[in-house]
């Protein structure tokens, strides 16, 4: 797992690799790539080329939120973090979809806690289900993240992804359990939606981010409200 961490100061780049190497599962399963400045992170960069990137916000030059967005532009999928003194920019996150904005003078626990979380969201992100896409006879791996919703079609599966529909046999109930870790609620009787891919909640009406207005019954609402909230909480907390 490649990790990039671009602090001006040497002091934060030291510390947290040493945190992020207390959290290892086995030795050398983080890559680390240290960098100055954004402009030697964006000169080094290509997409897929890291896991995760830790960005301090406040750097000469190029800040993080700037550097940020050349890095968005080029990879969609890299988890960003911002490290930084100063609550008060914690809002410029959003605009790059940032996971995690962490403060330096925290609570070295909760500190360890988002760091901890980063890394189980590049897992979760790797996670993937056996489809064919519509109109093609071959199988391959769908990773989980692009997932929109699922929805039972014609005794199959029918999974709308980000780049368009996919089959699978198997019936909602199994491929529940196989997700029951990832965060995936149920809609109805007959479809479960991706928690990661909500943009917003409208009293039974779920908006997806690409755009799509899903209808939750009413024995479901509350439980995807919630699972929406403690989403969206847990990517600021």
């Amino acid at each position: 797992m490649n990790i990039a961490i671009c602090d001006d100061e040497q002091r934060y780049i030291t510390k947290v690799k040493e945190d992020l190497v207390a959290l290892q599962s086995y030795e050398g399963e983080f890559a680390f790539f240290e960098f100055k400045t954004g402009r030697e992170l964006i000169l080094d960069f290509t997409a897929g080329k890291y896991a995760l990137i830790i960005l301090d916000i406040q750097m000469k030059g190029l800040n993080g939120v700037e550097t940020a967005r050349f890095l968005r532009d080029i990879d969609e999928k890299v988890i960003i973090i911002f490290l930084t003194s100063y609550e008060k920019f914690a809002c410029q996150g959003y605009e790059v979809r940032a996971f995690r904005y962490i403060l330096k003078n925290q609570p070295h626990s909760i500190y360890m806690k988002q760091l901890s979380d980063a890394v189980h969201e590049y897992y979760r992100n790797t996670r993937y289900v056996i489809a064919t896409a519509d109109g093609s006879t071959k199988e391959e791996k769908l990773p989980t993240d692009d997932i929109m919703y699922i929805e039972v079609f014609s005794h199959k599966l029918l999974i709308h992804a980000k780049k368009g529909n996919y089959f699978t046999k198997g019936t909602l109930s199994e491929i529940e359990t196989q997700l029951s870790d990832l965060l995936f609620a149920r809609l109805d009787k007959s479809s479960i939606v991706n928690i990661t891919n909500i943009d917003y909640i409208r009293k039974n009406e779920i908006i997806l981010t690409n755009g799509d207005t899903l209808f939750a019954s009413r024995n479901h609402i509350k439980n995807i409200k919630q699972c929406f909230m403690d989403y969206s909480r847990s990517r600021w907390s």
